[in-house]
Parts: structure tokens; C-alpha cells; sequence
């Protein structure tokens, strides 16, 4: 496996958790039950991709998984932008907008990275992560679409 894949999957490791911890914080501050429900759910989904990507991952330098999912890095840019002040700041319209974007540019990022690999493996593990990423986006619009109409508005 490359260097560069191997690089693209730690990456993938972290945007999953990150997205993980963002779910989980986003519905302590969201009053509707079925996206809430729809959050929690998605929290455990990123949490098993980011679990898949781990178990491909070739390398020794990456600490236990366990030890992953409890450890918020500071330098993540995802997380510094959910600080528990910001979400409280955030009506739910803005959570699911966030949510919306969170899902469409790890999307494109699975997707990029299936082009990249070579290794079937690999492919195989990426490609099932960003259908269920598309199926996390599509979810995530029907509740937007359920609670606040047009996804333009």
C-alpha cells in the first residue's frame, strides 16, 4: 500500500471520528425526536467507518482505536468549529445545513479516494463508506426537508 493511501486513510480515520463527535454534540442542543434520532444513528455509523478504515490501515503508528474515538485533537478543524458554545448558538436548520455540507465534502472525499487506490481491499472498504456517506447526506436532507421545506431556503 502507498504512502499516499496510507496518508488518505489516517485522514479518513479522522474526519470519520470527527464527524462522530460532531452528531454526538449536535443533539444535545436539537429538539426534534427524529433528527435527533437520525443523529444518533449517524454518530454510530461514523463511528464504524472510522473503525473500518483503522482496520485497513497498515502501519504501527496510530494508537488504539479505543484511544482514537476518546481523544479530540485540538488541531482539527472540524472540532474547533463545534465547540459546545457554537452549537449552543446553532438552531437546528443551521445544524442539518452543517450536517448537509459535513456529509457532501466527506462524500467527495471517499469518492477521490477511491480513484487513487489501486489495492481491491481498499477500494472495497472506501467505496462502501462513501455509499453509506451518500445514504447519511440523503437522510439528512429528507429531515431537513421535513422540518423546514426546500433545502434552497
Amino acid at each position: 500500500m502507498s504512502r499516499e493511501i496510507q496518508r488518505a486513510l489516517k485522514k479518513m480515520i479522522q474526519v470519520e471520528l470527527d464527524a462522530m463527535h460532531y452528531y454526538r454534540q449536535a443533539t444535545r442542543h436539537m429538539k426534534d425526536k427524529g433528527a435527533i434520532n437520525h443523529f444518533n444513528q449517524l454518530a454510530q455509523e461514523e463511528q464504524e467507518h472510522a473503525q473500518s478504515f483503522y482496520e485497513i490501515y497498515v502501519g504501527d503508528d496510530l494508537p488504539s482505536f479505543t484511544e482514537m474515538m476518546r481523544t479530540q485533537p485540538e488541531d482539527s478543524p472540524l472540532v474547533q468549529s463545534i465547540d459546545g458554545d457554537l452549537l449552543a448558538r446553532l438552531d437546528e436548520r443551521q445544524a442539518l445545513q452543517l450536517a448537509i455540507r459535513l456529509e457532501q465534502e466527506v462524500e467527495g472525499l471517499l469518492r477521490r479516494l477511491v480513484l487513487s487506490t489501486g489495492d481491491p481491499a481498499v477500494k472495497a472498504v472506501v467505496e462502501k463508506n462513501a455509499d453509506s456517506t451518500l445514504n447519511h447526506l440523503q437522510l439528512i436532507q429528507q429531515d431537513y426537508q421535513r422540518l423546514y421545506g426546500d433545502l434552497s431556503g
